[in-house]
């Protein structure tokens, strides 16, 4: 019984995850200006979630952070502007941690 009540929980849990599109089509939560170019943004958003940053035929950067259970938690679009880049930030439901909120130049939430 409690394997089939733990089975049910994850689908459940995996079904309610959102889809990458689902995500970049919701409005943008904030917006971010770094002086940093879109490269050097992506990059550390990347870097400091361990996932990669899909480069854009337009130049933007897309930079996803994942649940554990693969749905789209977080989406960073990041593109550039003058010499730094813009971020357009879209939360889908809260993760655990802010590190990316040093790469947009906010200070990490304790």
């Amino acid at each position: 019984m409690k394997l089939k009540l733990g089975a049910a929980a994850m689908l459940v849990a995996v079904g309610g995850c959102a889809s990458t599109q689902k995500v970049l089509d919701m409005p943008v939560t904030e917006t971010f200006h770094s002086s940093q170019s879109a490269k050097e943004t992506s990059f550390c958003l990347a870097n400091k979630n361990n996932t990669a940053a899909l480069e854009k035929d337009d130049g933007s950067r897309v930079v996803l952070i994942k649940n554990g259970y693969g749905g789209v938690s977080l989406a960073f679009s990041i593109f550039p502007e003058g010499t730094g880049s813009r971020i357009e930030y879209r939360k889908a439901f809260g993760t655990i941690g802010g590190v990316w909120k040093q790469c947009v130049g906010l200070k990490d939430a304790k």
